[in-house]
This record gives C-alpha cells, structure tokens and sequence, in this order.
C-alpha cells in the first residue's frame, strides 16, 4: 500500500488484531443518572443507526458509542480515511467530528491517518451555504485539533493559524448574517439537518468559550426557527432546497428524524415505515445530537409543541447570493405561516426566491397517512434563472442541473420557483396568481392532490372540497382543468396562462362538520378578472374578511395595503426579533429567553 493507503501491510495486520482491545466511552445520556425522554430518543436512535450496514461516518460514531461491532466501525474509519470516491465540505466536518468523538477509543495508526486526510485529501469549499458551513466548522476543529503547524501538513497550503482564523471569521459571519437578514437556505427540510449537525459538532469541541457560546446562540435560533412551523413531526409551510419526494410527503423528509429527536414529534418512529421512509437512509446527520452534550432550552420545547391556540408568525429571509442580473445580492424573502391544532397553511411571496427546489406555498395537516398536504406550483426552468446564482454558461446550465437534480426541465416537477407566481395569504386562506409569459418553456400549472383524502368533492359552485380526518381543504381554481391519476396522488393540471387558485382551509374545530364547512365555503364564489390582462382575484373569507390581488399589484385586505416593509425577522405570539437588530427573543410557557448576538449574550427570564 502507498501512503495515501494507510499503513504498510504490517501495521494492517497489528491493527486488526488489536480492535477488540479498546474500551468505548460511555455516552453522556447513558452515564446521568437522571433518565429524560429526550435521553431515551438518544439511546434508540444510536442503537438504530449502529444497526446500519452502509458505511458512514454517522454509523461509525454509533458503533463506537454503542459498542456494537467495534471492530467493523474502526475498519471501515481506517478505509474512509482514505477512499477518494468519499470527500468535500461534508467529509470536512463528519471526519473530524467522528474523530473528536471517538478518538479516545482509537489506535494510534488511525489518529495518524484521519490528520494525514487534512494533509492529503481536497476539501472542497462547495457553492452553496450549507456547504461552506459544514467545511468551516471542519477546517476550525481540524485547525483548532492540530495547531501551530505549516502550510506542508495541510491540503491547501495554509497553517493551522491562517485556517483557524479564516473559518472563525466565517463563521462568525454567517451566524451574525442569519441572526439579522436570515438565511439563504432557509426552513429546508433536508438542510436545516445539515445547518444543525456541524453546529452541534462546534458546540461540543470548540475551545473557544465565545465561540462555544455564538455555537449555542446558533443552535437556538435554529431549533426555534424549526419549532414556530412544527406540527406533529410535520416541518410546515414554505421552503428553500425542497426535494420533490419531500414536498409531497413531508413526514419522509430528512427533518423528521432531528424533529423526533429534539421535539418526541411524531410520537412512532418512522424510518423503517415504507410510507415514509427518507429517499436517502443514510442522512443520519441527528447521531451527532445523540452524542453531544447540546441540551434544548424548556421554552424552544414548548414552542415546538404548544399548539392549543391558532396562530399568524411571518418571518424574513434572504435570497441566497445573486451574482447576474440583479443589482441587489441578497433581497428579502416574506414567510407567512398560519398555525392551528390540525393544520398548517404557509407561503412565500412568490418569484424567483431559491432556484431550482422553492416551494412556494402549501397546506401541511396533521395525519397518520403519507401524502399529507396540498399546494399548486408554476414548472419553471430557465438558463437566465440558474445564472443569476450560478457561475457558469447560461447556454450549459440548465443540462448541468437536469444531470444532478433530475427533474429541473420537467414539466411534471413537484418544486420549482416561477417568475409567474405570485400569493397572498390572510390566515387559513390564500390567493396564488399566474401570469405565465409565452415564451416560457411550460405554460401549466401544476396541483398535488393526495391520494389519500378520505373525501375529495367537486362542488357546482366550482369549488373542490377535500377531507382528511379533522382537517377540510377548500379549493377553487379560476379556469379549466383536468385530473390525471398518478402513484398515490392525483394531479391537477390547468393550462391557462392567465390564472388563479384560491384555497381556504378549515376543521371540525372551526366549522363543526364537514358539510356545515362546504356550505359555508361555496356562498363565496372568488370573483377573477383580468385588469390590462394581469389576473385579478377578490374573495371574502368565511371569516367575513375581503382580500384582493392584482398579479404584481397590492394586496388589499379589507380595502387597506398589506405591505412587507411591516415584515420582522421574526414576528408572532413565541418567536420575535427586528430585522437587523441581532437579538431574538422566545417566548412561551411564562418563559423568556433572548439571545444577544451583539453582546454574545443569552438571559432567561420567568414572565409570570
């Protein structure tokens, strides 16, 4: 073997008969003798993923904190160390992380060939920012691990000094930015888990008591950012990077898992459920929280689950980084989000806010069934689109995209943002608008309707009227359509360019019966027009109240503008910060806590 393969044949053998000689720490749940719920999530969760024949480094940690299959963890931390068909901004932060973990238990020819990796392997930067997290908190711990040496022990040529000071600016920024203007990636329910997990990896081995703490912050503002649109397991309302597969069942996302860890929601365990089962098993990014020592504050926990009284929270995100075709790099994006006991209606403000995977807007209810929600979309894909983010060739871009991502230049694709979409949502009811150009490559719109419903009536007033368990789904669609059937959903179609659904949302809570619901819903049939050829809507709830919306005009509620200039960071009855002010504040349960990014402070208070 050369260098880059490990040790000399020798040293292999020695290794291999010394496995079984190490002890394995005891996790730090399993050695309190206080037992708490979230303590036993812990416990399962390891044995589960210690269970798992696909080599990861997540399966590795488990294994060694469980001691199941030690021998089999180190072979195969000894063959990762060196296999180059594994690497990047993800290898970056699970190696050392795995290593921090576990390095108490290992041999020293492995101590040796996980810092030969930082030497001998490219870790790629990436070009998104789940990326660039994920490798800067591996370069700072790798740093911070090995210090004071040159620029020959490291892969890219720089000391540990330089690499220790460019990531700690990094990301001290980018906890700074997503505390102030938010995130990029923001609400996604497979990158949150990665936001989350290198953030947990930092907490636990970051030496650096001010670091350690702007880590905790962080780890805060996420788990709060995820508990405001939580429902039973379900991570509610608009998203940036959606997957298709996500979309339209949100209890298979890869989100799931860190919410059954951290919240107990939903209370069955999930993964192995067909229905359910994440399109890729091996996202295990959660073992790190079973590992590690971050313990979620009571009042984010009550966030999470305290749902007895419906609630309105808009929040504020950013565009991620626009390089062409804009002279504004990170505009704002607008989240509304309606919670209730049974259901969640949630949007965006619509156009082009995250390419490729947006999900502009859906209804999420609570269900023991998959396919648990309801939204319509625009099937854009341009060149243009991809360049104003990407670097390359407009005219190569779009391939490149279809070649990872599948679905780009499909017209039948579940996610997608649109220059032609735009909503406006007033609590449980929405108003979504298609002004689709002509020269676009798909002139449709699109509707997920699950297969599951256990009513679905078409109503000669027009509207759609849906039933799963307590929650019922009020749609109207302005123009003809069709349904076609498909794998467990139907789906909607309507060929219009000028176009508009309306969708109000209400359960047996609210309305009493399904019937009384229909009733009261079909006396209010949405006006559509075109005003100059823009697609208008005027519709009065059930509520009494009145919204209007001309496609790129104002939306009047009640006869008064709606404006976005009104949005926060975050704004509703739990989670409540200034845009830009760098402190958030939660609240909920007579408890208090904000978190100065400012002064890298936290303070707990007790308001009742």
């Amino acid at each position: 073997m050369g260098i880059v393969g490990g040790d000399t044949m020798k040293d292999c053998v020695l290794l291999i008969a010394a496995l079984a000689c190490f002890t394995v720490p005891a996790l730090p749940q399993a050695a309190s003798g206080a037992s708490t719920k979230f303590d036993e999530r812990c416990r399962r969760l390891l044995d589960v993923v210690s269970a798992e024949t696909e080599r990861s480094f997540y399966g590795i940690a488990a294994k060694m904190a469980t001691g199941r299959d030690v021998p089999g963890a180190l072979r195969a931390l000894d063959s990762m160390t060196f296999d180059n068909s594994v690497g990047g901004n993800f290898y970056s932060y699970t190696l050392i992380g795995t290593y921090l973990h576990c390095r108490a238990a290992l041999p020293d020819s492995l101590h040796r060939k996980v810092r030969d990796a930082y030497r001998l392997r490219t870790m790629y930067r990436g070009d998104t920012e789940n990326h660039w997290v994920t490798y800067y908190t591996g370069i700072y711990l790798a740093a911070q691990t090995w210090p004071g040496e040159d620029g020959t022990r490291w892969f890219n040529g720089k000391s540990s000094d330089e690499n220790f000071r460019e990531a700690s600016a990094w990301l001290t920024r980018w906890m700074n930015v997503t505390a102030t203007i938010g995130q990029g990636e923001f609400d996604s329910p497979t990158y949150m888990a990665v936001f989350i997990a290198p953030m947990l990896v930092l907490y636990d081995f970051a030496a650096d008591p001010v670091m350690k703490r702007r880590t905790q912050m962080t780890l805060d503002l996420l788990f709060a950012d995820v508990a405001v649109d939580h429902l039973k397991g379900n991570y509610c309302g608009a998203h940036s990077r959606d997957y298709p597969e996500d979309i339209i069942n949100p209890l298979g996302a890869p989100m799931t898992r860190v919410i059954w860890l951290y919240f107990g929601e939903p209370a069955e365990e999930r993964w192995d459920d067909a229905r359910f089962r994440p399109r890729y098993r091996g996202s295990w990014e959660s073992v790190f929280g079973a590992l590690g020592t971050y313990r979620l504050p009571p009042v984010i926990e009550r966030i999470a689950l305290d749902r007895a009284t419906p609630y309105v929270h808009t929040e504020t995100k950013r565009v991620r980084n626009i390089i062409r075709y804009s002279d504004v790099m990170n505009p704002p994006v607008y989240k509304y989000l309606y919670m209730t006991p049974t259901y969640a209606l949630g949007s965006l403000q619509g156009g082009i806010l995250q390419p490729i995977q947006q999900h502009t807007w859906d209804v999420t209810y609570v269900s023991d069934k998959p396919n648990n929600t309801l939204f319509t979309l625009h099937p854009f894909f341009s060149g243009k689109e991809l360049a104003m983010f990407f670097p390359e060739e407009i005219k190569f871009l779009a391939g490149e995209v279809d070649r990872y991502h599948k679905i780009y230049t499909s017209p039948d694709k579940w996610n997608s943002s649109s220059p032609y979409e735009q909503t406006f949502q007033h609590k449980n009811a929405i108003i979504v608008l298609y002004d689709i150009d002509t020269a676009a490559q798909h002139r449709h719109i699109d509707g997920f309707f699950p297969g599951t419903l256990d009513e679905r009536v078409t109503d000669r007033s027009g509207w759609i009227f849906c039933r799963s368990g307590d929650t019922y789904i009020a749609f109207f669609p302005a123009k003809p359509y069709a349904m076609t059937q498909e794998e467990g959903h139907w789906r909607w179609r309507s060929t219009d360019r000028k176009n508009a659904v309306v969708a109000e949302v209400g359960s047996r809570a609210e309305d009493g019966s399904f019937g009384a619901f229909c009733t009261l819903v079909s006396a209010n049939v949405p006006r559509f027009r075109l005003l100059k050829e823009r697609p208008s809507v005027r519709y009065s709830t059930r509520q009494g109240d009145v919204m209007d919306f001309t496609f790129g005009g104002t939306r009047l509620l009640n006869g008064r503008a709606v404006s976005f200039a009104d949005y926060q960071l975050f704004h509703g009855p739990f989670v409540n910060s200034r845009l830009k002010s760098g402190v958030i504040t939660l609240t909920a349960g007579g408890m208090k806590r904000v978190l100065d990014f400012n002064n890298v402070t936290i303070s707990e208070t007790n308001t009742r």
